[in-house]
């Protein structure tokens, strides 16, 4: 699974790579500092997202190899079969001797539900920061807290019944998460997302200082919201710049171009994690006296 999800995500990875850091260097080269406080915002932001997934996990799983399974995956989300693809990775990758396939799976799907529900939260915010929205939008935002919920047991079990028809493949209520497990999931989505509006907004206020730094975090993680629900299209392309445009305020192109931006930020702060839990688990195989994920010694690495 790992060989598979390397050969495919890591071509994938510099395809979108070369493609975003094209339309950046046509870009105002005076705004190119504010990369660096983007991509530590967005760093933080998946970190805090590997937390998120973490939790969801059973008690004794190897930390390493939760971040590896996460990080990993995260390369293949730019291939054609998109988020299809990173969810398999994700899910396939956590398999071990103390998670079995549908644990795994079933985790995998419930830390995309509390992601969402996340984005959900900004809802209400960005219809009080854009008073130009259509009334019917901005009720309908106000709204999105609701899936809140989620953390209710039966609410889970009926939103996974709805997300295994979509993936065409039934999960198993008998492995879900304890209710604890979800609510702490959401706990770490809830500011993973904000960082990841907080990245955004840096970008579109150096582009134009007249935007808004709050609407702008709102409006991202709503339409980020929008374009992973969208889950054909490889990582929201296209999608999430479109959705962008319409809810925060400001010129097109101001938002375009800290759209581009962001999506080599993320592109960076993905490899960068990803490289670095792959050390980080060469590093303790080499160390076969270390403990591993129950305490006991680690296997052998060959």
């Amino acid at each position: 699974m790992r060989a598979v999800t390397l050969a495919v995500g890591v071509p994938s990875l510099l395809i979108a790579a070369w493609f975003a850091a094209r339309d950046v260097r046509e870009v105002d080269p005076a705004t190119w500092w504010a990369l660096v406080p983007a991509l530590v915002l967005s760093t933080a932001s998946l970190w805090m997202q590997a937390r998120s997934w973490r939790v969801l996990l059973p008690h004794g799983t190897d930390p390493t190899a939760a971040d590896d399974a996460f990080f990993t995956s995260q390369l293949v989300k730019y291939s054609p079969v998109g988020g299809f693809a990173q969810a398999a990775a994700q899910a396939g990758l956590a398999v071990d001797d103390s998670t079995g396939a549908a644990r795994a799976t079933t985790a995998m799907a419930v830390s995309k539900l509390t992601m969402v529900v996340a984005a959900g939260c900004a809802g209400p915010v960005l219809a009080a920061t854009n008073p130009t929205l259509a009334p019917w939008l901005r009720l309908l935002l106000c709204c999105t807290p609701a899936g809140l919920a989620l953390g209710h047991p039966a609410v889970l079990r009926r939103s996974l019944d709805l997300v295994g028809r979509v993936l065409r493949r039934p999960l198993d209520p008998a492995v879900l998460p304890d209710p604890g497990a979800v609510w702490r999931s959401i706990g770490w989505a809830v500011p993973a997302q904000a960082l990841a509006g907080a990245s955004f907004a840096v970008l579109a206020v150096v582009t134009d200082p007249g935007v808004d730094p709050v609407q702008a975090a709102a409006g991202f993680v709503v339409a980020w919201a929008v374009g992973f629900l969208v889950i054909p299209v490889p990582a929201g392309l296209g999608i999430r710049e479109a959705v962008i445009a319409v809810l925060v305020e400001g010129p097109p192109g101001t938002k375009l171009v800290a759209a581009v931006m962001l999506r080599l930020v993320v592109i960076a702060a993905e490899a960068l994690l990803a490289a670095a839990v792959r050390v980080r688990s060469a590093r303790r195989q080499a160390r076969p006296g270390d403990p591993g994920p129950r305490g006991g010694p680690a296997g052998p690495t060959g």
